[in-house]
């Protein structure tokens, strides 16, 4: 299998191609996707399985520890190049923004290590994996944040609110000019996120299906039987968090904290496969629309009697 990643440049729309419609050459062949999520390296120490899983791409879906770079070393070495030529992709948790520097600082920092360390860092951003039969896969990866209006836009006001007193993220994360990250600054990313992945996912379900990309589309080369996994660490819908966190056992700002409501997508036109995420008290494994949500988390910090982290859990897209 041969692998690569595709850089996506800005723009939307496109065209008929000569051929539209026409099948790829050869049927799909299913990825392994080594999933996992919340692993807090820097306060309780993790080994990787050895030897590792039969996986195709690892995807680490955030908060690998309190600071990017550290997570990018960790994973460097933990992997110690057995994974060979199979990709690795980092999505940044809210906690890797923890380090030293805003917000921009440690994501550009965190990039250029992880280009050296082969490690696709994806935030806002995505790669193509190719199977050498016509068929890829593209792995789109995001913070996402949050939106705050999980339940309901006029209660996201409510939500910051509460959220600016007791949100460990005000006090950690900086933005430029060392002025504290608030829910607003959160929202405000949740937007751009949230329209990068329907942006690509209609460029690619276009081209897909047979129309030809124009100049300014977010992916250029997207073929017949393509398909899309999305890879975020908060929570894209409301079904992934467990009773503990909902409004009926909780203060509503909590689950708002964790997830928003991205069900839109997967009933839509182009919806992924399968959505990879984090940032919850335990093990997600939902379908919603045409989209199956898993989440494989190894540290929550709750306490709230939750199903163990698999270290070796594959799903296949």
């Amino acid at each position: 299998m041969t692998r690569h990643a595709d850089p996506m440049a800005l723009g939307r729309g496109a065209v008929p191609a000569p051929g539209a419609g026409r099948a790829a050459t050869q049927s799909p062949r299913l990825y392994r996707l080594w999933v996992m999520s919340d692993l807090v390296v820097d306060r309780h120490p993790l080994a990787l399985p050895d030897p590792l899983p039969d996986f195709d791409a690892l995807v680490v879906a955030g908060d690998v520890s309190d600071d990017l770079r550290a997570s990018v070393e960790w994973l460097a070495r933990a992997l110690d190049g057995r994974q060979g030529s199979r990709p690795v992709v980092l999505v940044p948790g809210n906690r890797e923004f923890w380090g030293d520097g805003d917000v921009a600082e440690i994501l550009a920092r965190g990039r250029e290590l992880a280009a050296r360390a082969g490690i696709a860092l994806l935030s806002d951003d995505g790669l193509r994996v190719d199977d050498g039969r016509g068929t890829g896969l593209y792995i789109l990866g995001a913070t996402l944040w949050t939106d705050w209006a999980l339940h309901g836009s006029r209660r996201a006001t409510l939500a910051r609110g509460h959220a600016r007193h007791h949100l460990g993220d005000c006090r950690r994360i900086r933005r430029a000019g060392a002025l504290p990250y608030l829910p607003h600054d959160a929202g405000g990313a949740h937007a751009r996120s949230r329209a990068f992945i329907e942006d690509v996912l209609g460029s690619i379900v276009a081209q897909a299906t047979g129309f030809r990309a124009s100049p300014v589309a977010l992916v250029q080369d997207a073929r017949p039987g393509d398909r899309a996994v999305v890879v975020t660490h908060h929570a894209p819908s409301a079904r992934a968090l467990p009773p503990e966190v909902l409004p009926e056992l909780a203060d509503e700002w909590v689950g708002a904290s964790l997830a928003s409501d991205l069900e839109g997508i997967m009933d839509g036109w182009g919806a992924p496969a399968l959505w990879i995420h984090g940032h919850v008290p335990g093990p997600v494994d939902v379908t919603v629309g045409r989209t199956r949500i898993v989440a494989n988390p190894r540290i929550s910090g709750w306490e709230c009697g939750r199903s163990p982290f698999d270290p070796t859990l594959i799903l296949e897209a």
